[in-house]
């Protein structure tokens, strides 16, 4: 497990968006890196319903050329293939099209090739639902929990072939033989394999879940079943909804389930998140391998012995899967095509070297020295976090994506359609000042409705994004993620919270776990000017860790006129705070003076970041008793050469400030606070 493929030496992240159908078809949009667009295209109505032939090659050219049949997709994908020649592939359905989820996608046939079959394209199926996105394995050794079922009835009951049950435990020891035991610990669960046995099991935080056994799914009832094992041996019935329901029961999830059974990632046709695999991925799982169709003793064996052996030298999930499909069809095995990958690692990696799955500070020389003197000012309450919009990225769509759809919708007419400042400065230009921020605060609630599962959307309707999360509840949203971003912070036990987001997530974290936090905005200009305030209110006021305060700098969602949006909005708020210093409290000027500060979610060309640093930290005074900032860069915005020279920008912008960055993701710098919180609160 020494190996490891740098993902930025490796793959570019190269997206297939298919959209609900329209009269001319299902558009379909190219993405590549998350970045560049290209022009949409449409995917024929007539592609469904789809009759195989038997002929997996034949079958896979006919699905590539319905794919690719509009002239546009096609130029697309031939300009994305010669830009990115090693292509990460993620197909991603839109939930109002989940009838295309029943497409053999893997199939997909290129020339001579099968695209989910080749080294330089790891294909993965995508499911877009309101969770973080999944991260490396951090800790060591890996934990891997093996379910082997073998009902004593399942062949005169069912019909079904019996399990080899020593065969099955030597192919997978057989694969895992070349680790060292430091690296990774392989437990097989004792018979009976009852769900009972297993749940007790999980609880004990293994990172991955392989089951090999019998299922089946039912089309009549949109529910998929493993056979398992009650105690007296016999079978018993698994249902999707009861493992979903065990995982997402559990304080740490498996990172990774294997489901070497029938079946077990078919999906319902009106329901993307009806079946196995799509509900374990609902619950937060970031990876489930499944079949699709039937497939034989001999192929799943091959395919999780090469998977696995392949899987532990690189850490890559989607390219051991097609590493392991080009066995089988080396072996001319008929259902390669039924192993599916629903992932949500952006990278892949399931893990890497430590220092990758941990990302990496800068400015300082020694970690621990920085980490120490963080928690105890967290202790102390002398630390302020001051979350940005990156903090809700897997809530709600990016600025980037809304500035994408409008520029869209709203035929802008410049090449920058990606580009929130200026997309949202056209907006407000030709449509007037108020326009964007009603748009926007309708895309965020939409956005957010859209990536729930059927099962947690609420009834009724919702005039803000705030009175929805409110009515969905924050725990029933974030049980079995113990590092989403609201969920730390909530936890850390601070007096107060700066944010310029407009949602409402921080307090409905901090209520999820028993506190009464107050939501206060800035009123950074006249038309603010006569609402309430808890510092006029009660002249005394300091907000508690019982009674903490969320402090929205740039406004929420209930004040549409405190928004800060546009750019005249971003200087406005800076000459108005700058000039008026009262419409910033002087308990929070204060507090930011005697305190570490913590930047999270932010960019480091954002206009909020620049806005905030050259209108309240740039100001504090010098005589500051504590002289630290950090802040958290993700890699997909600054590499970590260029974050290196931010933060030597940062330190000679704040000169006597001491600045310290993080290089890494968002989700990786929650791990390693928690980690290191519970640690010093044990």
């Amino acid at each position: 497990m020494t190996e490891y493929i740098p993902v930025s030496e490796s793959f570019v992240d190269l997206e297939i968006r298919i959209f609900r159908r329209e009269e001319e078809g299902y558009p379909v949009e190219i993405t590549l890196n998350q970045e560049q667009v290209f022009p949409r295209g449409y995917l024929p109505p007539d592609i469904l319903p789809w009759v195989p032939t038997g002929d997996l090659v034949a079958d896979g050219q006919r699905l590539y050329e319905l794919l690719f049949t509009d002239t546009a997709l096609y130029s697309a994908w031939a300009e994305a293939r010669g830009q990115a020649p090693r292509r990460r592939l993620r197909l991603r359905i839109d939930p109002a099209a989940a009838e295309l989820h029943t497409l053999p996608w893997e199939l997909l046939q290129e020339g001579p090739a099968m695209l989910s079959a080749q080294a330089d394209t790891p294909l993965s199926r995508y499911l877009p639902i309101a969770l973080p996105w999944g991260g490396p394995i951090e800790k060591r050794p890996i934990r891997v929990l093996v379910v082997i079922s073998d009902p004593a009835d399942i062949e005169s009951k069912y019909g079904l072939p019996p399990a080899d049950v020593e065969l099955e435990r030597r192919t997978l020891e057989s694969a895992f033989e070349a680790v060292a035991p430091g690296d990774l610990q392989v437990d097989f669960l004792d018979p009976p394999v009852t769900p009972e046995r297993l749940e007790e099991r999980l609880r004990e935080d293994y990172h991955i879940l392989h089951y090999t056994g019998h299922g089946a799914f039912s089309a009549r009832r949109g529910q998929a079943v493993l056979y398992v094992q009650s105690e007296d041996g016999n079978t018993r019935l698994l249902l999707d909804d009861e493992l979903a329901s065990m995982l997402a029961r559990q304080g740490i999830q498996p990172r990774l389930v294997f489901l070497a059974a029938c079946q077990s990632a078919t999906r319902s046709t009106v329901d993307a998140f009806l079946g196995m695999a799509p509900k374990l991925v609902s619950v937060g799982v970031p990876a489930v391998v499944a079949m699709q169709e039937r497939v034989t003793v001999e192929s799943a064996l091959k395919f999780s012995a090469v998977f696995y052996r392949r899987l532990l030298e690189h850490g890559q999930v989607d390219l051991a899967v097609n590493e392991a499909r080009s066995t089988l069809l080396t072996a001319g095995r008929p259902d390669a095509a039924v192993p599916v990958l629903f992932m949500r690692l952006k990278s892949g990696q399931l893990w890497g070297a430590e220092a990758d799955a941990r990302g990496e500070l800068l400015g300082t020389e020694n970690p621990r020295i920085f980490w120490k003197g963080l928690l105890k000012n967290i202790e102390r309450g002398k630390c302020i976090p001051i979350v940005g919009p990156w903090a809700r990225e897997q809530w709600v769509p990016s600025p980037g994506e809304i500035a994408r759809k409008w520029a869209d919708e709203y035929k802008y007419p410049f090449s920058d359609k990606e580009d929130p400042a200026q997309v949202i400065k056209y907006l407000a230009t030709s449509l007037g000042e108020d326009f964007p921020r009603y748009e926007l605060l309708d895309a965020l609630k939409h956005g957010f409705l859209e990536r729930l599962p059927a099962r947690l959307r609420p009834e009724g309707e919702y005039d803000t994004l705030s009175e929805l999360v409110e009515a969905i509840g924050w725990g029933g949203l974030t049980v079995g993620d113990p590092n989403e971003v609201h969920k730390v912070l909530a936890s850390l036990d601070l007096p107060l919270y700066l944010t310029t987001n407009y949602d409402n997530f921080l307090t409905a974290a901090l209520e999820a776990q028993g506190k009464r936090p107050v939501r206060e905005i800035c009123r950074w200009n006249e038309a603010l000017d006569d609402l309430p305030s808890i510092f006029e209110d009660d002249p005394g006021y300091e907000p508690t860790p019982e009674e903490p305060l969320v402090y929205h700098l740039f406004g929420n969602d209930q004040e549409v006129d405190s928004l800060v949006l546009t750019e005249n909005d971003h200087l406005d708020f800076l000459v108005r705070i700058s000039a008026e210093t009262e419409r910033i409290p002087s308990y929070i000027r204060a507090a930011m003076a005697n305190s570490s500060l913590m930047f999270l979610g932010y960019g480091i060309n954002d206009w909020g970041f620049r806005v905030i640093l050259r209108g309240l930290v740039v100001p504090l005074p010098r005589r500051r008793r504590i002289k630290n900032i950090g802040v958290q860069l993700d890699p997909k915005d600054v590499s970590v050469e260029d974050a290196a020279a931010a933060q030597r920008f940062l330190q000679d912008y704040l000169q006597d400030i001491e600045v310290n960055v993080f290089s890494g993701s968002l989700q990786q710098f929650m791990a390693e606070l928690r980690e290191q919180w519970e640690a010093a609160n044990r």
